[in-house]
Parts: C-alpha cells; sequence; structure tokens
C-alpha cells in the first residue's frame, strides 16, 4: 500500500517530536567519554533531520540542536584563584622569669643552727660545757624579730643554757659587711686595737673588765662576739683575748667560703613609729588604762649600750610608761611597756605565744593573752600594715578579760603610727 510522506502540519508535528526525542535521549545518557560511534550517530540523526527540512513542502524549521555534552554538563562557576598568603616571620616569645618571692618568714643568712655554729667555731674552748640558750616562743620579742628581719644569727652558749648564768659566750653574724667596715673604722679611731683577723676588727678585751668584745667583718659579713667567764666562786670575770681568739678566727674561716642571700626587705606601706617622742602622751595612755597616772616616756633605746649592729641594722622601738612608786596603790597596770617592729607583722602566732584574738580599732589582728613565769603579766599582740606592736603590762593576778583593759592603749598607739 502506498504511503505518501507527511505534508503541511503533520511534517511539522513530525519534525518536533523527533527534536523531542533527540533532545531527551542526549539529556538521558550520562557524560561519558565521547566515542566515535556516538558521533556517527548523531550525524546521522541530524542528516535525517534536515534531509527531512529540506524535503518539506511548507519549509520546516531551522533547528540548532544543542550538543548532547553541553546539555548534560551541569554549569560550573568560574571560580578566582584565592592569592596564596605570602608566609611571615613569627617571632620568637622570649620569657623573663618573675623574680622568686621573697620567704613571709626571714631566716638567717649564714643558716646555722646554734648547736652547729658552736661545733664550727669552737666554743667548748671558752666554756667547757657550753649548752645554746633556748628562749622559747615566751621571750620572743619585736627586738628577736629585728634582728631576724636584718639577716642576723644570733647564739649564746652557757655552761647548762640558762639564760641567767654569768658565763656566757655570745655571736651575732649579719650580711653587712659594708656597715661593718665604717663602724669598726670609727672603734679603731677610738683607740682600741686590732686582732688582725679577717678584713678589718676591733677588739675591748681589758684585763679585769667584765666581757671580752670584737668586732669583725670578713667580705660580705660583719660579726660580733662577746665573752664572759665568771668565776663561780670568786665571782672574778677571766675573760680574755687570747681566749676568744680562736672562736674568731675560726669563724672568719667559716664565713670566708659563705655567700649570704639577698636581703630579706620590709614591705612596702608598712606601719612604723617615728620614735617614744610620737608615741601618745603619759596623759592620754592614763586615760586609756584608767585609774592610773604615768610619768613621761622612757626611750630604752638610751638606758643600754647598743652594738654596732644594734645600732646600725635593727628596726625596732622600746618605750615604757610607769607610774611613780609612792603613787602606786598596786602593782597591776602600774607600768606599760610598748615594743615594736616595722614590717614583723609575720612573728605574731608564727614565732610567738599564741594568745586569744581580740578586736582591736585600726589592726589587722590582734590576740591577747597572759602568762606567770619570772613574774606575771598580760599583753596584747597587734599586726597593722605588715608590722608587730607588742603592749604588756605587769599585774597582780589576772582573768581572761584582765588584758583587755590594754586594747584603748593599744588603739592610740596604733593612731600614732603611720603607714609606709
Amino acid at each position: 500500500m502506498d504511503v505518501e510522506p507527511p505534508v503541511g502540519d503533520d511534517l511539522n508535528r513530525m519534525l518536533v517530536s523527533m527534536k523531542q526525542q533527540v533532545l531527551q535521549r542526549a539529556a538521558a545518557e550520562p557524560p561519558a567519554k565521547p566515542r566515535p560511534w556516538a558521533r556517527r550517530h548523531l550525524g546521522l540523526t541530524l542528516g535525517l533531520v534536515a534531509l527531512l527540512g529540506i524535503g518539506g513542502a511548507s519549509g520546516a524549521l531551522a533547528l540548532v540542536l544543542p550538543s548532547p555534552f553541553e546539555a548534560a554538563a551541569p554549569a560550573s562557576p568560574t571560580s578566582t584563584p584565592e592569592p596564596s598568603a605570602t608566609p611571615r616571620a613569627t617571632a620568637t616569645p622570649t620569657f623573663t622569669p618573675a623574680a622568686p618571692e621573697q620567704d613571709p618568714v626571714p631566716r638567717p643568712a649564714y643558716d646555722v643552727d646554734c648547736a652547729t655554729l658552736g661545733g664550727q667555731i669552737g666554743v667548748t674552748g671558752v666554756i667547757a660545757t657550753a649548752t645554746p640558750v633556748d628562749l622559747g616562743p615566751g621571750q620572743f620579742r619585736p627586738a628577736t624579730a629585728a634582728y631576724r628581719q636584718a639577716g642576723a644569727l644570733t647564739c649564746t652558749w652557757t655552761p647548762t643554757g640558762d639564760p641567767y648564768e654569768q658565763s656566757r659566750v655570745s655571736v651575732t653574724v649579719v650580711p653587712a659587711g659594708d656597715r661593718g667596715l665604717e663602724w669598726i673604722s670609727g672603734l679603731r679611731q677610738s683607740g682600741l686595737p686590732s686582732l688582725g683577723l679577717g678584713d678589718a676588727s676591733a677588739a675591748a678585751c681589758d684585763p679585769g673588765a667584765s666581757s671580752c668584745n670584737t668586732s669583725v667583718v670578713v667580705g660580705p659579713w660583719w660579726f660580733q662576739t662577746s665573752s664572759s667567764v665568771v668565776d663561780p666562786v670568786t665571782y672574778a670575770s677571766t675573760a680574755s683575748v687570747d681566749a676568744v681568739r680562736p672562736v674568731v678566727a675560726a669563724l672568719v674561716e667559716q664565713l670566708a667560703a659563705a655567700t649570704p642571700p639577698p636581703a630579706w626587705e620590709v614591705p612596702a606601706g608598712a606601719w612604723q613609729l617615728a620614735g617614744c617622742e610620737a608615741a601618745p602622751s603619759s596623759e592620754e595612755l592614763s586615760r586609756a588604762v584608767g585609774e592610773v597616772d604615768y610619768e613621761p616616756v622612757v626611750d630604752h633605746a638610751s638606758l643600754t649600750t647598743e652594738t654596732g649592729i644594734e645600732t646600725t641594722q635593727l628596726t625596732d622601738g622600746h618605750c615604757s610608761w610607769s607610774v611613780l612608786p609612792e603613787a602606786s596603790v598596786s602593782y597591776s597596770f602600774s607600768s606599760l611597756d610598748v615594743r615594736w617592729v616595722t614590717g614583723g607583722g609575720w612573728a605574731p602566732g608564727t614565732a610567738t605565744l599564741p594568745g586569744r584574738p581580740v578586736e582591736v580599732a585600726g589592726a589587722d589582728r590582734a590576740t591577747a593573752g597572759c602568762i606567770s613565769d619570772e613574774g606575771t603579766g598580760c599583753w596584747i599582740d597587734v599586726v597593722v600594715a605588715d608590722s608587730w606592736v607588742h603592749v604588756s603590762t605587769g599585774v597582780t593576778e589576772f582573768t581572761d578579760d584582765t588584758p583587755l583593759r590594754l586594747i584603748p592603749a593599744v588603739e592610740a598607739i596604733i593612731a600614732a603610727g603611720t603607714r609606709g
């Protein structure tokens, strides 16, 4: 049966249908690697479409078919490569080690115990049974703390260790050689002879004197000795420079091989009192304690012959007020004793008797207590701005409330001082 080719609208519908089939097959095929047979197949298809279009009596639509590979490939955005970062030199961090904090509790610069020191310097050559004296916390005072803050090692030996024995050897060592040279220069100019030991020395050991005293510098160290050997029958002193010279020579040898550590520094801003003249008046303290009438203050620095180390190295003070004997109706509170050491706030509760806490205006902390030993007395220890103030009085008897009577006087003393 003869079939005539489509013409007119039928031809147009057939061309559109063939175009859609070609596009659908092209889109369905994956974008694989081009193969020669595929190109030939596509060429035949396009040739057929073109042939049919040309043969249309009404003129077929001109077709522009996309490549099946372009149609199947997804559009990919064009990316602009980021410029590579230029490496920069990395600075090597430097670390400055922090300065070590000082020990809150100072130690002697020449840090050995007194028994060890006695063996090193041969104190048994002066006192055959030399035994270190240990006063204990009951006798730890601001002056003791001041020695410690100066880096001082202080030792005393007696025949049995009894602090009240007259025969004794005492040694004090501080890391203050430069100041010692100045002091000894003054002693030598006053006429005292040299021992011929250390870098500089002076001795006061007159025949018949109650004690033999020396002052010596070796390198950064300054030390003093005092010796007294008393006959238990005649009470005559046999102290002599010949007896103490071996002790001094041995100590020079020990210190020549030692290096002192950094000095202990008083905390900045510590409370201080500018001497007894800056303390409250006797009238003010009499009112504070009550029922007493104290005489003017006595500065204990004027009552004792201080050594060079005491004069130049210590930061403590000691004042007292007393009632005239004929005006006193009771021993209790008839005297008021005030001692302090700037920067000594580390000592109460650490080196002293503990006491019980009390409230004192202006103090960071305070403790109070009473003791019966060689006498009966009560005291208050206060810490104020890193300093230590010790106030005491004698009493005939006491209760827990007895030391509280001292609190107004302590508060007046704190107010009289300055901070920093």
